[in-house]
């Protein structure tokens, strides 16, 4: 499913957002509408084998992915913002069609660690495990796990979830080194914002932890400046857990990346 949310008026610029992995484009159902606010023009893609875009039953790997968003590309856009397994298909799309995109917003990019990646197929089995058996306690799971989010984020989240063609994303990432992160950080031409959580735990126990870790979270710092790798008090979906933190940090960058038109 492709979705846009724009303004009457002006257009300021034109953004692109890739949700996650186990995720679809009703994600930005809040993000969305805000950057509409501001003048973006916005849409949204799903990604292969999620959502309501049909796939043809191979492993949904990153060639697959990318292919199956650049069909569905609405023309240059000027911010490309991505979460997840988004922002690696984001990247990997910045690499390929270097006259694509201004700048690439990248929040909690999936770390290409052997041990990081067997971790994220252990999750994904177990929610879409949940998924197939009992939607109900998948919804319990999600608001019980996430209780700062929306109750539209769990809503879309647990129908996301259910969608996902399961095998098929599984076999994308047990497949041998699926990605590289950071070649794919190294070889960028425009500029990035890196959106994390944190990598240590909180001094009270309490708080999530990013899923980018080790030499790939140093390759990811290394190559922008220190403030455009911004590490936000959340969890992995930090648009779904701080929205507003998001928002304020995306749009910080694309006003200094984009300026805005003077009226």
């Amino acid at each position: 499913m492709t979705t846009r949310w724009e303004r009457p008026g002006p257009v300021r610029g034109r953004m692109l957002l890739v949700h996650g992995e186990l995720s679809q484009s009703s994600t930005w159902w809040w993000v969305g509408p805000a950057l509409a606010d501001q003048g973006w023009q916005v849409s949204t893609v799903d990604l292969p084998g999620h959502g309501d875009m049909p796939h043809d039953g191979r492993p949904l790997d990153l060639p697959t992915l990318v292919q199956g968003v650049a069909e569905r590309l609405p023309g240059r856009v000027d911010v490309i913002a991505g979460h997840g397994l988004g922002a690696v298909v984001a990247l990997a799309l910045a690499n390929r069609f270097v006259d694509l995109a201004q700048a690439v917003v990248l929040e909690e990019p999936l770390s290409s660690r052997e041990e990081d990646r067997s971790a994220l197929v252990e999750a994904v089995v177990a929610a879409t495990t949940v998924a197939r058996s009992d939607l109900e306690h998948l919804e319990l799971q999600l608001r019980t796990n996430h209780p700062q989010w929306h109750p539209e984020d769990v809503s879309h989240a647990t129908e996301a979830i259910a969608a996902t063609d399961a095998e098929q994303l599984l076999a994308g990432l047990r497949e041998p080194r699926p990605w590289d992160l950071p070649a794919l950080v190294g070889t960028l031409r425009v500029p990035a914002l890196f959106l994390v959580a944190p990598d240590e735990p909180h001094p009270s126990g309490t708080g999530r932890l990013s899923t980018l870790r080790g030499l790939d979270r140093l390759a990811a710092e290394r190559c922008v400046p220190a403030e455009r790798f911004v590490v936000l008090p959340g969890g992995h979906h930090l648009h779904r857990d701080v929205p507003d933190r998001w928002l304020q940090a995306v749009t910080r960058f694309a006003d200094e990346v984009c300026p805005p038109l003077e009226e």
